[in-house]
């Protein structure tokens, strides 16, 4: 039987440690908190690619078409997933400095704004990106060529710098069908790291093009089923996969040549295929 002298003690130590902890809990700063959130979100980001990753690892290409249109997407996610894991690393660190810090008597004033799945971001490319200069997995570089805004306010402005990864790069003629494409993923959008679709053109020998937007992160059924289809029904196998005629077609100009270009003249169109939370001040 525990005396009463006894459960004063523990009663004591346990309010002792109680408002020890929350002695330890400091106010965070705005800046800090979503520091955090940032680092989650950058965390949850890299667990997706793993999984997609190991989904395309263990999964078996129907013919050597598809088995070859698979092996660029590999590339290209395993591209992403570097990236990701720099990037979160990155975020983990800034958080932590961030919460080391006291957190200011006057906190500046700090405004978060979500931009929704669905914006549209219109990309100016740096260069040129052909067939026969890029690989699947190669990263590409630009800006965007309009500001993005969202309830009146400018997210992130024209010429903020942006960055992504070539998702499939195929002359055409190289695949059984004869078809060939050449496709682009949006991944950072100035320091932040976004989600978007594939802008591809594909083609032929013969010098037909085609551009398309295939909506959504998971591309590479969209991307088989249009490199592959011997009946050029194009969209026979993209599932879910929302897919459309991209605006401003005219990077698919129709040259009779196995090289597909996607030049800097005219704006590629993007996707966001997740929100992404925006920090502004």
């Amino acid at each position: 039987m525990i005396s009463g002298h006894k459960l004063t003690t523990h009663a004591m130590l346990g309010a002792l440690l109680v408002m020890g902890a929350l002695a330890c809990e400091k106010k965070l700063s705005p800046e800090a908190v979503q520091a955090q959130e940032s680092a989650k979100t950058a965390d949850s980001r890299v667990a997706a690619l793993e999984k997609e990753l190991a989904e395309l690892k263990t999964g078996k290409a129907q013919d050597a078409d598809a088995d070859h249109v698979s092996k660029g997407h590999l590339k290209s996610i395993e591209k992403q997933l570097s990236d990701a894991k720099k990037q979160a690393e990155t975020k983990k660190k800034a958080a932590q400095e961030l919460a080391a810090q006291p957190a200011p008597k006057e906190a500046p004033k700090v405004v978060i704004v979500e931009v929704p799945a669905g914006a549209k971001l219109e990309v100016k490319l740096a260069k040129d990106l052909s067939t026969d200069t890029v690989q699947a997995g190669d990263a590409w570089e630009g800006s965007l060529a309009e500001s993005v805004m969202v309830d009146g306010k400018t997210v992130w402005p024209a010429g903020a710098e942006v960055r992504g990864v070539v998702s499939q790069s195929t002359p055409a003629g190289r695949l059984s069908t004869g078809n060939g494409g050449l496709g682009i993923r949006l991944t950072y959008v100035g320091k932040y790291d976004v989600e978007s679709g594939v802008f591809l053109v594909s083609g032929t020998p013969r010098g037909e093009r085609n551009a398309k937007y295939i909506g959504g992160a998971a591309a590479l059924g969209a991307l088989v089923g249009i490199l592959t289809d011997k009946h050029n029904k194009n969209d026979h196998a993209l599932g879910g996969a929302a897919v459309g005629a991209a605006a401003g077609t005219a990077v698919a100009a129709a040259t009779a040549d196995t090289v597909i270009r996607i030049p800097v003249e005219k704006p590629v169109s993007f996707t966001l295929a997740a929100p992404e939370k925006v920090t502004l001040k």
